[in-house]
């Protein structure tokens, strides 16, 4: 059964299973894109209109299998697919995935005008297990969403605009304590240097971190990709690469470059100084218009330190040939070499970040006076960050 798939509601094309174990998938119709932009028609930047079949051996093509989830919520929908498919694979996952997500690209039939929604404040003051799994349950079918920690899509309407928007709830399990206020403070750390964060919100409890997806602006639905997408990886290799691979990707592609690299140099000082090992190559991504004429740097997401909980973590992708937390010099250096910076705004960049992690530090440390279940993580966040502040 072929996948129909659309972009900004019009039928562009099917993607469907092929002979010899191959995904394939095909525009309706070939025309000659326009030649100051051969994007114009695309499902993605990684799949451009301009080659009408598009095949992928043994795994889907990047881009459609950035749709698909991982971790725990794999596993639930695994079981429910089984049950009635018999089998899952990863075609069968996206075909029952498909009529629930929404964007500049949707896929199959129509959706609801008026589908099911909650309350804002609703998931904020009732954030228990229970609450979760009825989220879950809830919106199983619009889970196209990836990432290893626990979390579901939630659709929320705006008191305001009365607008349906989709929110990612996220929790986390007895191996990972405190996720939701470790990922909190770090995203918070990265916003205090000037780089975009989406909105995001912490329950009452501390049990859930609620984020706004980016996808929207006052035009409708942007497009987007992540950079594991489109430089042809999946969910299974997203620790493959160098982040100066990321550098270039965003300097070819970007319509806005200087300040693109400019924020993504800002994002992986923060991202060594804060300890994530988990900036992989899906934890990047671009946005564009509907015709996909302008793209710019998402805005930094799935920030955490992971070293508070993985003894020894090291960067999820390569820098300068190393998977080490670099010190300053090598930072500068990656800054003057893959993101077009002069030694002295570099510098001052990296100034601004520490002092930024500085800040955070003081913030943390008043929160947990308030909020005694904290410490022992918030204790570790801190002595991390006093490394990295101290190494550099």
């Amino acid at each position: 059964m072929d996948i129909k798939v659309s972009c900004n509601g019009k039928p562009v094309g099917n993607l469907f299973e092929g002979k010899d174990k191959e995904y394939v998938f095909e525009y309706l119709a070939y025309e000659k894109p326009d030649k100051h932009n051969i994007y114009q028609n695309s499902v993605s930047i990684s799949m451009p209109f301009s080659q009408r079949i598009h095949i992928s051996k043994f795994y889907l093509h990047p881009f459609f299998d950035s749709f698909l989830p991982e971790g725990y919520l794999f596993e639930v929908l695994k079981s429910l697919i089984n049950k009635r498919e018999g089998k899952i694979d990863d075609f069968i996952l996206l075909r029952y995935l498909a009529p629930g997500i929404e964007g500049r690209v949707t896929f199959g039939g129509e959706t609801s005008s008026a589908p099911t929604s909650i309350n804002l404040e609703d998931i904020l003051t009732n954030d228990t297990w229970d609450t979760f799994k009825e989220l879950l349950s809830m919106f199983l079918n619009k889970n196209a969403v990836s990432g290893v920690q626990p979390k579901t899509i939630a659709v929320i309407k705006d008191k305001t605009s009365l607008d349906f928007k989709e929110f990612i709830v996220k929790t986390f399990g007895d191996e990972y304590p405190n996720l939701v206020e470790n990922e909190y403070f770090c995203m918070k750390a990265v916003e205090r240097t000037g780089v975009k964060i989406p909105k995001i919100y912490i329950s009452e409890n501390k049990k859930f971190l609620v984020i706004e997806k980016f996808i929207y602006n006052e035009n409708g639905y942007l497009g987007f990709e992540e950079i594991g997408s489109i430089l042809g990886r999946r969910r299974h290799d997203k620790y493959e690469g160098s982040y100066e691979q990321i550098a270039k990707t965003i300097k070819r592609f970007s319509t806005n470059v200087a300040e693109d690299l400019k924020s993504y140099y800002k994002m992986i000082v923060m991202n060594f100084l804060i300890k994530n090992g988990d900036a992989h190559n899906k934890n990047f991504g671009l946005l564009y218009s509907k015709d996909i004429s302008h793209i710019w740097l998402a805005p930094a997401y799935d920030v955490v330190c992971t070293s508070v909980y993985i003894k020894n973590d090291q960067p999820a992708l390569f820098l300068g040939g190393t998977k080490k937390w670099v010190s300053k010099k090598e930072l500068v250096e990656f800054g003057l070499k893959y993101c077009a910076l002069e030694e002295e705004d570099a510098k001052e960049i990296f100034d601004n970040c520490k002092e930024a992690l500085i800040e955070t530090i003081n913030d943390v440390k008043n929160y947990m006076k308030q909020n005694p279940n904290f410490q022992e993580i918030g204790n570790r966040l801190i002595k991390e960050w006093e490394e990295s502040l101290d190494k550099t």
